[in-house]
C-alpha cells in the first residue's frame, strides 16, 4: 500500500477524536460558569437606579477600590452588588526607599499633573453624582525598588534628604486633600503602609494631620499595614478611624472551608476589639481582599504576578470561602465600621475560566457572597 493513501485515513479517524476533545472542553468551561452564574441570587440585589440603598441602622462602610474605566453603566453593577462607598487611588512615586522626592502621577511636568487632577475630579465628581460615598486613598509606588523593599522600608537615612522627603510628601498629601475637600469626598486617607515612617517618626505625622485638618472637613484614617505596623502606631486618637489594610494570614493549607478561615480570625479579633478600646477609634479595613487561588488564604497580601505564585491553582471556591468566614465574623462587630474591597474593574470583562486569579470577585461566586453580606443589616448594641 502506497505511503499517501494511508494518511487521509488517519485523517478521519484522528478528526472525530479532537472534535469530540475539544467540545468537552468548551463544556468544561460552559459548566464552571454555570456555576457561577448559580450563585447569584437576585434577591440580594439593590434594585434601586438612583444610588445606593443606604443600609440604615448600622452605618458600616460598604465599600471598593475601583480601577479603570468608569461611567454610568458599570455604577450600576456596583449598586447592584450592594457597594455603597468607592474607593479612589491617585499615585506619588518615588525611585527607592532612600529617594528624597516625591513626584505626583510620576511626572515633574506642572501641566502634566493638571491635567491628571482635573481627570480625577471628573472621576469623584462622576461617582459622586451616581450617589455613592467617597474614600480617597493616596498610595506611593516605588519605581525602582532595591531587592524586595517595599513601601512599608521607605526611610530616607540621610537627615538632608528626610526633610526634603517631608516636604515633598506634604505637598502630595496636602494638595489631594485640597481636591478631596473642592470635590465634596466623604473620607480621606493620610497614607498607606508606610510602616517604618508611622513607627518612627510619629511626630511628623500628627503634625501632618493636623495640616490636613486645616483644610479637609471630611473623616480622616490612615491605611496601616496588618504585619508589624497598626498595633504599633501611636497616633491613632488623632484620626477617626483605625485603619488597616487587612490581609491577614488565616490558615496554612489549600482549599480551606469557610469553617476553618472563621476559626482563624479568632487570633486576630481580640487584638482589634482592645486596639478599639484603648484609642475609642473603630476599626476600619481600609483595605481587604482575596485570590482566587487555593492558597488565597494562606498569604493574601501576594499579588499573582508575584514569582511565588506562578503555580497557583484557580479556585474560586476559596476566594468565596474567605469572604464568606469574613462576614460571619469580623462583620457583625459593634467596633467594625466597615471594609473597602479590593478591588473591583470599571472595565471588567469575564474573563475564560480558571485563567483569571486574580483579586477581582467580579463574576466569581464571591460576588454574591459579598452583595449579600453587605445586604444584611448589623444591630449595634
Amino acid at each position: 500500500m502506497k505511503k499517501d493513501s494511508i494518511v487521509p485515513s488517519r485523517f478521519w479517524i484522528i478528526l472525530p477524536i479532537g472534535l469530540l476533545s475539544f467540545l468537552l472542553i468548551i463544556s468544561q468551561w460552559q459548566t464552571v460558569w454555570a456555576f457561577v452564574d448559580d450563585q447569584w441570587n437576585a434577591a440580594v440585589e439593590n434594585e434601586r437606579t438612583d444610588g445606593p440603598a443606604w443600609m440604615d441602622g448600622d452605618e458600616k462602610q460598604r465599600g471598593a477600590h475601583v480601577f479603570g474605566k468608569l461611567d454610568s453603566t458599570n455604577l450600576q453593577a456596583l449598586l447592584q452588588s450592594n457597594i455603597e462607598w468607592v474607593t479612589l487611588v491617585s499615585w506619588g512615586y518615588q525611585d527607592d526607599i532612600d529617594s528624597p522626592t516625591i513626584t505626583h502621577y510620576n511626572t515633574t511636568d506642572s501641566l502634566q499633573v493638571l491635567q491628571h487632577n482635573l481627570k480625577l475630579r471628573q472621576r469623584i465628581e462622576l461617582v459622586r453624582a451616581a450617589g455613592f460615598k467617597v474614600f480617597f486613598k493616596p498610595h506611593l509606588w516605588i519605581n525602582n525598588p532595591a531587592q524586595r523593599s517595599r513601601r512599608a522600608d521607605i526611610m530616607p537615612t540621610k537627615p538632608e534628604d528626610w526633610a526634603l522627603w517631608q516636604k515633598s510628601y506634604r505637598q502630595f498629601i496636602l494638595g489631594c486633600a485640597a481636591i478631596a475637600e473642592q470635590t465634596d469626598v466623604d473620607m480621606f486617607c493620610v497614607g498607606t503602609e508606610l510602616t517604618s515612617l508611622t513607627t518612627e517618626k510619629p511626630d511628623f505625622w500628627k503634625n501632618l494631620i493636623e495640616e490636613v485638618r486645616s483644610i479637609y472637613t471630611g473623616k480622616i484614617t490612615y491605611a496601616a499595614n496588618w504585619y508589624q505596623e497598626f498595633e504599633a502606631i501611636t497616633f491613632w486618637e488623632a484620626l477617626d478611624y483605625v485603619g488597616i489594610q487587612a490581609y491577614f494570614p488565616l490558615v496554612d493549607h489549600k482549599y480551606p472551608t469557610a469553617k476553618q478561615i472563621s476559626l482563624a480570625w479568632n487570633q486576630h479579633i481580640p487584638v482589634m476589639a482592645s486596639l478599639h478600646k484603648k484609642y475609642n477609634r473603630k476599626i476600619l479595613f481600609t483595605e481587604m481582599g482575596y485570590k482566587s487561588t487555593a492558597d488565597s488564604a494562606i498569604k493574601p497580601w501576594e499579588w499573582v504576578e508575584d514569582p511565588r505564585q506562578q503555580n497557583s491553582l484557580f479556585s474560586a471556591e476559596t476566594q468565596g470561602n474567605c469572604y464568606e468566614a469574613f462576614f460571619n465574623t469580623v462583620w457583625e462587630k459593634e467596633w467594625f465600621a466597615g471594609v473597602h474591597i479590593w478591588q473591583y474593574r470599571g472595565d471588567y470583562r469575564q474573563k475564560a475560566g480558571k485563567k483569571d486569579l486574580g483579586f477581582t470577585p467580579q463574576g466569581k461566586p464571591a460576588e454574591a457572597i459579598i452583595a449579600e453580606g453587605f445586604q444584611s443589616l448589623v444591630s449595634q448594641k
